[in-house]
């Protein structure tokens, strides 16, 4: 009776070590995203994009990740049009990942999250849409980067407090309905964004233009004192002309693993952000020859990816419980009758099959800002000081004269 027994067992440790080499199997699919990360952050997004280029099917647990990544790469390589191709298929396929596997999902409940596919934090699935913004409207699409910008009022309605903090996408938003005429659509935004920021005074010119437009004298007042008196004439009479830059700047955080041990084999695990000791865009600074100081709009993308996992955790903190629950009573089931070598064997692969999900879009930067400066006021050639880093941008004079606004996108990777 004894051998009929272990027959059960047998199997079920077959299936786990299945599981278990599937899960290595999947790990090492990305390879190639590491390696493209590695050469992006050492300087040469073009090797970075010829790896990625290479890599073949890439496992559907991994392709949004893969989107992310490429898309990124792509956009400071300036090449924006395959990169809002790119994104925009990683934005389809966030939509297509609200149908849940089932399949998968219980899969998960017994080893790891990396069996299941990857849909990218509260604010990823934000800077897709942002960074199809910036794409369109270094394009000069802004048609197409106001739908974007609907779609990522979307994202923030349905979490406000994980995302309140993301300033940049804010007024990119505010900029891509002002940029058709929506000054109405654009001033709600602006005045959102003055009420989220500890100082106004980056959003408070562009609330004083608007509201003088709109007539809103009650708010064109509140926001006066913050526009000196000289300028108050030139924000109403010559709102179009000025160069904005876009600033990506440093290596956002990335996830580690958490465990806790609990005897004799229960193993809660759980991913957490490092700490980033670069994660803030201290100081943004226009140097040029009429002394201007241009406005920026700038977010923590630490500060606002740690706020967003937060929010989520709650429901990765219930699964985790369930899935130590349930991985308790297999073990304890293939002990039956005493089979004490099937009960071990069983908690000591279920033990390792439990690895936090580490996942994230790595190639994100620390920081990201929002440059406005008024072009009547800048030289054909301008210094963008981020502390101790310098970028040159120079403009011709058919950009200069060409009566529209003016986009830059530079990246920063100290």
């Amino acid at each position: 009776m004894r051998g009929l027994h272990r027959v059960p067992f047998n199997k079920r440790i077959y299936a786990a070590l299945m599981m278990g080499i599937l899960l290595i199997a999947t790990s090492c699919t990305s390879a190639h995203i590491r390696n493209a990360r590695a050469e992006f952050y050492g300087g040469s997004p073009e090797k970075a994009s010829m790896i990625l280029d290479k890599a073949g099917n890439i496992s559907k647990r991994d392709r949004l990740l893969f989107l992310m990544e490429q898309g990124l790469i792509l956009h400071h390589q300036g090449l924006y049009e395959k990169s809002t191709s790119v994104l925009l298929e990683a934005s389809e396929l966030i939509e297509q990942q609200d149908i849940i596997s089932a399949g998968r999902q219980a899969g998960s409940l017994v080893t790891t999250e990396w069996l299941t596919e990857y849909k990218g934090e509260y604010s990823e699935r934000l800077w897709v849409h942002t960074y199809l913004m910036i794409n369109f409207l270094l394009l000069h699409q802004n048609e197409d980067a106001l739908v974007e910008a609907k779609q990522a009022l979307q994202v923030f309605d349905q979490h406000p407090e994980a995302l309140s903090d993301d300033y940049f996408s804010r007024g990119l938003i505010a900029l891509c309905f002002e940029n058709l005429g929506l000054i109405n659509d654009a001033f709600i935004e602006y005045r959102k964004l003055a009420e989220l920021m500890d100082d106004s005074g980056p959003v408070a010119a562009k609330l004083y233009q608007l509201g003088t437009e709109l007539g809103y004298h009650e708010e064109v007042d509140q926001y006066r004192e913050s526009v000196p008196g000289e300028k108050q004439d030139l924000t109403i009479e010559n709102p179009y002309a000025e160069l904005i830059i876009f600033i990506s700047h440093g290596r956002a955080p990335v996830k580690i693993p958490g465990n806790i041990f609990i005897p004799p084999s229960i193993r809660f695990s759980f991913p957490q952000y490092a700490d980033n000791e670069n994660s803030v865009l201290d100081r943004v600074i226009i140097n040029q020859s009429a002394g201007s100081q241009g406005h920026s709009i700038s977010t923590d993308v630490g500060k606002v990816l740690r706020a967003s996992f937060k929010k989520r955790s709650v429901m990765l903190i219930a699964k985790e419980t369930a899935r130590v629950v349930a991985k308790e009573a297999i073990s304890q089931q293939a002990g039956k009758n005493d089979n004490d070598a099937a009960e071990l064997a069983v908690r000591a692969i279920l033990f390792v099959l439990e690895e936090p999900d580490t996942r994230g879009w790595q190639t994100l930067p620390a920081g990201l800002a929002m440059i406005r400066l008024p072009l009547e006021q800048a030289d054909q050639n301008m210094t963008v000081s981020i502390g101790e880093l310098n970028k040159t941008i120079s403009l011709a004079d058919k950009e200069i004269s060409s009566g529209r606004r003016i986009y830059k996108s530079i990246r920063l990777y100290n």
